[in-house]
């Protein structure tokens, strides 16, 4: 138990008032040169004898960019006046939260004591724990207000910081340079951006145009380790376009580099980024911990795909190059997006489409980009101008969710995490724990604090994707709390349609085997871990427990079986190659690696509900001739395995014109009515 008091709010107010100082330094310097902007203009005009209405037009011309500056300016002294309001907020409010905090470690250091009488008589001193959960409370209590004044402070910062941003961002028109963006800014203001890190040196940019000459994934990281690694981290997030060029390596390769090779000899084998054998968890794990931080900060920066989604990985590491991830994803998507909204009815060629590509990006990476865009079937889709706005929209709300996940979450946790190499995932950052935008996409994410005692873990269904996960992310959002963290997963490519996609078996299977190695990856054997999966997701869920995943207990939503009782034989992944054994009547008493263990199965399904449809399609198979590849098991309701939550159940009919639901009535309606239970 704590006080929860982010480390921050106790810190000192020193270097909050030094960056507001900058802030201001750079808003003179931008005010300074905006007004030599359109003296320049001017002067030059009058050298070159124009007058009249060319002269209007040259003043026209200037307008934009002196807006734009005139507006980064302002934003500037916004943010500095903010971030002196902080500095003021950590001066009046820090010492208070450091006295509650001295109180607390001095309660917690001699506790309050009370006598009671012993087994045989004695009195005996013992602490007096509802005192000290009393005295916690009222610390508590005391925290409150000055942690308020300091989070209202922190999210003007964050505010005003947002648009600065913003106003840089505005000034470079889309698919323009950064070398166009630099001629916008007084020089002056640009070297103050440099100082701190804001924007390329023309080291930087040379650096660039090498890495757009460079033929492939490696020939990238060869320039990249010309950096030092503090210099290379924030060059790759000022340039997100050269972190997509290492995007596009998924199971990258180098026997140049040890490190990189020495990961390799634990993972043995990959299939759709994730380690074919479970056992190998363990060894990735060890030697990812044997690594120096500074070791482990360059395997996430130039590696990112690789280390973003591997099972064994520490969640933190994983978030940190995922992040790198995401920021890149957001840019290869706006070119996706541009390409799709130029797309004439008829379609462009491939080669058409190509040029549209900013220059920055290799060959290789501009193909990645229109990857999907141009094969037949995709072109005879987007022949269809109403099914072309579909994916324009479609890649919208991708773009929207990138965005989402980028940005801060004030006391998403309490502290950031840092190493010896400084710091590696920031408290208010989001946790992401698998990014991969290609298709459908595959995500997962941790909601809330790292050291929870209970974790749970939510499967979406059918149709859910990279453009509509975001729902599902923040619904289990709001489940974490104060002892309790959630994880949004969608590890595989879920079913696009209910009729076509969702009843094939390898969906449950290839999902199961995904999830039971993201879990052991996790490193849980401590906490309580509940899996909760809806539609599709319950059927994966069922599936991983059939095949001994570590968890505490299950809880399958209207699922598409359990994963028992198929009448065809599964391939089993953990046993030896070759070997098929059918699938069981009941779920095994051990995990994959022959632990005990003892899980708790509940599962709701409100009655009429079409997933049935789903549950039977075995059935159906036998009867019709379908592919063998239907079923993911019986209905969980129908074996005493699972405990039945209640939705509802079936009464005998009634007239058709009545329907009763809890109290409320509504006429018209057909069928059978059901009666909600607690």
């Amino acid at each position: 138990m704590s006080l929860d008091i982010p480390d921050w709010m106790v810190s000192d107010d020193g270097p909050v008032r030094t960056a507001a100082r900058g802030l201001r330094d750079a808003a003179d310097v931008v005010d300074d040169e905006r007004a030599g902007l359109r003296r320049t203009l001017g002067e030059a005009a009058a050298a070159l004898g124009w007058e009249g209405q060319i002269t209007d037009r040259a003043d026209e011309a200037a307008d934009p960019a002196q807006d734009g500056l005139r507006i980064m300016q302002e934003d500037l002294r916004a943010a500095g006046d903010a971030l002196d309001g902080l500095a003021g907020a950590l001066d009046q409010h820090t010492p208070t939260l450091r006295d509650i905090q001295r109180d607390w470690d001095a309660l917690h250091a001699d506790r309050p004591r009370t006598e009671v009488r012993g087994d045989v008589g004695e009195d005996v001193s013992v602490i007096d724990w509802a005192e000290v959960r009393r005295r916690e409370d009222a610390l508590r209590d005391r925290t409150e207000h000055p942690k308020e004044m300091l989070r209202t402070a922190d999210r003007g910062c964050r505010d005003t910081l947002a648009q600065v941003r913003s106003s840089l961002a505005g000034l470079q028109p889309g698919s323009s340079t950064a070398s166009f963006t630099r001629s916008q800014a007084p020089e002056g203001a640009w070297q103050v951006f440099r100082d701190h890190g804001l924007a390329n040196t023309r080291a930087d940019e040379a650096l660039l145009a090498r890495i757009a000459q460079a033929e492939d994934p490696n020939a990238v990281r060869a320039l990249l380790d010309e950096l030092d690694q503090e210099r290379l981290a924030g060059f790759l997030q000022r340039n997100p376009h050269v972190m997509a060029a290492l995007a596009t390596d998924y199971e990258p390769r180098n026997a140049d580099d040890a490190v990189l090779s020495g990961l390799w000899n634990a993972i043995g084998e990959l299939e759709n980024g994730q380690v074919t054998d479970p056992r190998a968890i363990a060894d990735i794990r060890d030697y990812w911990a044997g690594l120096t931080p500074q070791e482990q900060q360059r395997m996430r920066l130039l590696y990112p795909t690789l280390i973003g989604s591997l099972d064994g990985i520490p969640v933190e590491h994983r978030a940190a190059a995922n992040r790198l991830l995401v920021e890149s994803a957001i840019d290869l998507e706006q070119q996706r997006l541009a390409i799709l909204q130029a797309m004439p009815d008829n379609a462009a060629t491939r080669e058409d489409v190509l040029q549209t590509v900013p220059g920055w990006y290799p060959d290789w990476v501009a193909e990645k980009i229109v990857d999907g865009l141009m094969h037949d079937k995709a072109q005879r889709l987007l022949h269809d101008f109403r099914l072309r706005d579909q994916e324009v929209e479609r890649s919208r709300k991708r773009r929207a969710f990138y965005n989402n996940l980028l940005a801060p979450v004030p006391e998403l946790r309490f502290s950031d995490v840092t190493d010896d190499s400084g710091l590696v995932l920031s408290g208010d950052h989001r946790a992401i724990l698998l990014f991969d935008p290609r298709g459908d996409g595959r995500y997962a994410e941790w909601h809330g604090e790292f050291d929870t005692e209970n974790v749970g873990i939510f499967v979406p269904g059918t149709t859910t994707d990279m453009a509509n996960i975001a729902k599902y992310r923040d619904n289990m959002a709001k489940v974490a709390r104060r002892g309790t963290s959630t994880i949004t997963w969608m590890g595989i490519d879920l079913p696009n349609s209910v009729a076509s996609d969702a009843t094939q078996t390898r969906y449950s299977e290839d999902g199961g085997q995904a999830l039971l190695r993201f879990v052991e990856g996790l490193g849980m054997p401590e906490r309580a871990v509940t899996a909760v999966g809806h539609s599709a997701g319950g059927g994966i869920v069922g599936f991983a427990d059939v095949y001994g995943m570590d968890v505490d207990r299950t809880l399958l939503i209207a699922p598409s079986g359990s994963g028992l009782g198929l009448h065809r034989p599964l391939p089993w992944p953990l046993a030896p190659r070759g070997a098929k054994p059918s699938t069981p009547e009941s779920y095994p008493a051990h995990t994959w690696d022959d632990e005990a263990r003892d899980v708790q199965r509940f599962t709701m399904t409100a009655p009429g509900d079409t997933v049935r449809l789903a549950q039977e399609s075995e059935n159906v198979r036998w009867w019709v001739g379908l592919p063998e590849d239907w079923g993911h098991g019986n209905d969980p309701i129908d074996t005493d395995q699972f405990t039945r939550l209640e939705t509802g159940r079936w009464l005998e009919p009634l007239p058709r014109s009545y329907y009763r639901r809890g109290s409320r009535s509504v006429t018209g309606s057909k069928g059978r009515t059901p009666t909600l239970g607690s």
